[in-house]
């Protein structure tokens, strides 16, 4: 018997998927940039796709969201949902020759690092070695309350397979949520204590809580204490 060894959202990129993607990613860049001229028509229909690929993610509702995730190397929900608004507005700018709220919706992507997540995408090598600080929710489609938050300075996604690969592990867990940090051996730590009434064993990094409450935690903690990388 064949056994799935990556949950929902875990599923590889089909190439021409990956393609498109990467065109739209380039031609919205280059306009925002400013450095390369492009048509208003490839311009409209790439600003549209992009939207899209960030809004995959925030629903959480295709088999590839959480891949399309790690190529971006996981944007914060904040950013996230402003650069899907900031987008829309941009597209509605160059409809209706808006100049003002395209200037505005231009601003809006810069500051909610837009280029960042842009450079991420196209520059993304799954090999690359260079550790980076990631905390991760994951659980099983059989027990959505029972979480494994842990961390990682490794590809989570390999980090996923790994889990899964292990001897014992009947249903493949998938990636819920990974937040981007500055510290992940610190903010583990304190994201454990924060949740400790909600840890089922003092030795295990399982918790019993819903995955909106974990995430609303974790999320008012990182932006409290500035632990976002990208903040």
């Amino acid at each position: 018997m064949n056994t799935v060894k990556w949950g929902f959202g875990m599923a590889p990129l089909k190439p021409s998927t990956d393609f498109k993607n990467r065109l739209a990613l380039h031609t919205v860049q280059k306009f925002v940039t400013g450095k390369e001229p492009v048509t208003l028509e490839d311009l409209i229909h790439s600003i549209s796709w992009v939207k899209g690929i960030f809004n995959r993610i925030i629903r959480q509702d295709q088999w590839d969201w959480f891949t399309v995730n790690m190529y971006l190397d996981y944007p914060t929900y904040h950013d996230m949902k402003n650069i899907v608004k900031s987008l829309q507005d941009l597209r509605v700018s160059l409809l209706s020759k808006d100049e003002s709220l395209g200037r505005n919706s231009l601003l809006q992507l810069q500051r909610n690092h837009f280029l960042t997540y842009c450079n991420n995408y196209l520059q993304f090598n799954v090999d690359k070695a260079t550790p980076e600080d990631y905390i991760y929710i994951l659980s099983r489609r059989e027990e959505k309350d029972i979480l494994k938050i842990g961390m990682t300075t490794r590809n989570v996604q390999k980090r996923v397979s790994e889990i899964n690969s292990a001897t014992g592990v009947l249903y493949p867990y998938s990636a819920r949520k990974v937040f981007k940090v500055k510290n992940c051996k610190k903010v583990e730590a304190e994201i454990h204590a924060l949740l400790s009434e909600y840890r089922i064993r003092p030795d295990r990094e399982f918790f019993k809580i819903s995955y909106g409450s974990a995430c609303a935690i974790i999320d008012r903690y990182l932006t409290d204490s500035h632990q976002y990388y990208y903040d």
